[in-house]
């Protein structure tokens, strides 16, 4: 980390002894500077936020990390307590929670409104359960309190599954943890 003191001194300097020491000194220094603005840069926005700005704005949302909760799962935790903000109409829902669960333009999410019935069915990917108590939370929030909400866990199901080859699976990164094993008992791929 000395040469990034050192491009700052002049050439006839660099040679003696006392410079090179003061080099390697501030040249750390400078190291650790450097760290640190990177690190309040990345801070200001949640999705490259580092684990010291996540707790910061976990303490703003009075969270608290579990125990055993992944840096990326308590990120999208609190990018989604973030940005969570009441819908007044169903089509803001639907956004909102496609915003949420939505990874690489794969829906994670099925939303079923009855409204006669006043009744509302949201269904997840098993992909996003960690999501679910958070979504039954905060949804619970931004519904009228007559509408019965359920959030239930979808799992691929066999139709989902049988058009493919083993090896279109492999290539789309397919995770056999998302089925059940009810459903891997009558494959015939």
């Amino acid at each position: 980390m000395k040469q990034m003191y050192e491009k700052y001194l002049p050439p006839f300097v660099k040679d003696t002894r006392e410079f090179q020491t003061l080099s390697e000194i501030e040249g750390s220094i400078l190291a650790e500077e450097k760290q640190a603005k990177e690190d309040l840069e990345a801070d200001q926005w949640i999705v490259t936020a580092t684990e010291r700005g996540l707790k910061r704005r976990a303490k703003l949302l009075n969270i608290v990390r579990e125990q055993n909760e992944s840096l990326e799962d308590f990120r999208q935790r609190i990018l989604f307590l973030w940005n969570h903000h009441k819908p007044y109409t169903y089509f803001h829902l639907l956004d909102w929670l496609e915003g949420i669960c939505n990874k690489d333009n794969v829906t994670n999410v099925k939303v079923d409104m009855q409204y006669d019935l006043y009744y509302l069915h949201i269904e997840i990917r098993l992909i996003k359960k960690q999501l679910r108590e958070e979504i039954i939370k905060t949804v619970r929030k931004m519904i009228p309190a007559n509408i019965t909400l359920e959030v239930t866990l979808r799992y691929n199901l066999y139709g989902e599954i049988k058009p493919y080859t083993y090896g279109d699976l492999k290539r789309k990164q397919f995770r056999y943890v998302d089925v059940r094993e009810e459903d891997i008992r009558y494959w015939d791929i």
